[in-house]
């Protein structure tokens, strides 16, 4: 079993109750928080209309942190699936890691 991998960004946005989607380049279907994966979607299209959805307070700040995932500007037509599902820990693991912050 393989669970989606999420960087520090993105585990602050699912502690804040922000991140509703994750996209990547390879589908994780065994991942059990996942509800839906999409088809294969222009990196556009999910800038443009998810950004909210993956946590982001703007598009242009989902570009700055996918841009420094990748370490490259990624481009337009670069296809992601997009994964929706509950990313969010047990209420027992937030207070937990909040108490190291």
């Amino acid at each position: 079993m393989s669970d989606i991998p999420f960087n520090g960004w993105s585990q602050e946005k699912i502690l804040q109750g922000k991140k509703k989607c994750t996209s990547r380049h390879k589908r994780y279907p065994e991942d059990k928080r996942v509800t839906w994966i999409s088809p294969k979607l222009p990196w556009w299209f999910i800038r443009t209309y998810l950004w909210k959805e993956e946590g982001a307070d703007s598009p242009e700040e989902l570009q700055k942190i996918i841009n420094e995932i990748y370490h490259r500007t990624v481009p337009e037509d670069e296809g992601f699936y997009v994964h929706f599902g509950k990313f969010e820990k047990s209420k027992e693991w937030q207070t937990y890691v909040q108490s190291f912050v």
